[in-house]
């Protein structure tokens, strides 16, 4: 019943909304229009959005140093659905213990509707954003008590927001508009404040349908940081080419370079839904979720060589592969596939310059298989090294990557029960 009345949630906001918020494959829902009930208000309930402290107009800087490895942290989930099936802009904040176990003390927020996505989190994480479905930015904070406030309901003025970036320093986020360049495509730099409020600082790089970035550290010490970017084209990058190197500036503001761009799927076909690095920076992988190309879904792996982009192969098929995440071990990996209510899982073996990645089907579950699980994402620090929190539409799942290859699955944690309408997770996001 979830599965449908989701899907049928989804198929409300598509109409709600225009083509861009939402993957296109997720808009083709026709057998279900007639279970959509768009313009219905939701159930109000209660936030703490209060007064904030100014920031000065520059914005000062703040030292956003990761908190202690090892400890207790919070997960955010959004819950797109109110109990009867209409949109709902409620959060949740749910408590993660530092040997692992959820707990939810039915703790919630409202910022502005998120139906599936990321949730992204400042180094300390004392702040978190998320890309709301209207292209505005959602932003809340924890105090030192760890309650919530909400910093932000929606903030615009930073294009529209597809997804968003954590600058490593914590004290910018990046928006990626991810349409085309005449409608303001490209990437937007944020400024975040002391306080968790946000200072546009304009468009950096004008680009095509930029869906997904990762950045990685400098080369060697004392270089600027790099980018991988998911994106039809970005500032002069070659035609055709829809993987780009960029050298990022030491200062920003500013706008980036291209250092060298390929074709991750040798067509201009795909509809790009997820972006992930390996650990020791020496690939990426695309995944591709389009309904209409003709082709099945796949995951395109990219060498990153120097500063040289090389497509190496094509991982297919893999069902709507709405998250990939890749094990801090750099030795495995897992695609979560929406449609096909499955968590595949690839092998990694660095030393081979030619199949660097094989998939090897879903991994085993404890109790039935997920449930049109979305995003997913991983802690990468501390004695939880190595754990991934998967949102599902009943809850949240964990999976474990082992040092030595291995995916374990931990169970879902229920959030509600199967007819609970407005327990259906959309977002996830992790504390750092």
């Amino acid at each position: 019943m979830l599965a449908c009345v989701a899907s049928a949630a989804l198929c409300c906001a598509a109409m709600m909304a225009p083509a861009r918020l939402l993957p296109i494959h997720r808009l083709f829902l026709p057998l279900v229009v007639a279970l959509c009930a768009c313009g219905q208000p939701a159930t109000p309930v209660a936030s703490r959005e209060g007064p904030i402290s100014d920031v000065s107009e520059e914005g000062p800087s703040c030292e956003r140093w990761p908190q202690r490895a090892s400890r207790p942290r919070k997960v955010v989930v959004s819950h797109p659905y109110d109990a009867d099936g209409y949109g709902s802009d409620l959060y949740e904040v749910l408590d993660l213990s530092e040997d692992g176990k959820l707990s939810a003390r039915r703790a919630f927020f409202q910022m502005g509707r998120l139906a599936f996505g990321r949730i992204v989190f400042t180094p300390d994480g004392e702040v978190g954003l998320a890309a709301q479905e209207d292209g505005s930015i959602g932003v809340f904070r924890f105090d030192r008590f760890g309650a919530v406030q909400v910093v932000h309901r929606a903030f615009t003025g930073a294009g529209y927001a597809g997804s968003l970036v954590m600058d490593p320093l914590g004290n910018r986020v990046y928006v990626l508009d991810n349409e085309w360049r005449e409608w303001g495509g490209g990437i937007y730099s944020v400024r975040i404040g002391c306080d968790g409020r946000l200072k546009s600082e304009g468009l950096v790089a004008a680009a095509k349908r930029p869906a997904g970035m990762s950045i990685l550290p400098p080369p060697r010490r004392g270089d600027a940081p790099r980018a991988v970017l998911a994106a039809a084209d970005v500032l002069g990058s070659p035609a055709g080419n829809d993987v780009h190197l960029l050298a990022w500036p030491a200062r920003m503001p500013a706008a980036p370079a291209v250092i060298s761009s390929t074709s991750g799927f040798g067509d201009d076909l795909s509809i790009v839904s997820a972006v992930a690095r390996t650990a020791d920076d020496r690939y990426v992988l695309i995944g591709d979720n389009s309904e209409f190309s003709g082709i099945a879904n796949r995951v395109s792996v990219v060498a990153l060589e120097g500063d040289t982009l090389r497509r190496v192969g094509i991982l297919t098929p893999l069902l709507d592969p709405v998250a990939i995440v890749l094990s801090p071990f750099a030795n495995s990996g897992i695609v979560v596939s929406g449609y096909g209510n499955a968590i595949f899982r690839l092998v990694y073996d660095p030393a081979s310059a030619t199949t660097p990645f094989v998939a090897k089907g879903a991994i085993s579950y404890v109790g039935r298989r997920p449930q049109l699980p979305s995003g997913a994402e991983l802690i990468e620090r501390g004695g939880l090294r190595g754990r991934v929190l998967i949102a599902e539409l009943e809850g949240v799942r964990q999976v474990v990557f082992g040092s030595d290859g291995a995916v374990t699955d931990l169970g879902l944690f229920p959030l509600g029960t199967e007819d609970d309408l407005g327990s259906i997770v959309g977002a996830i996001g992790v504390q750092p």
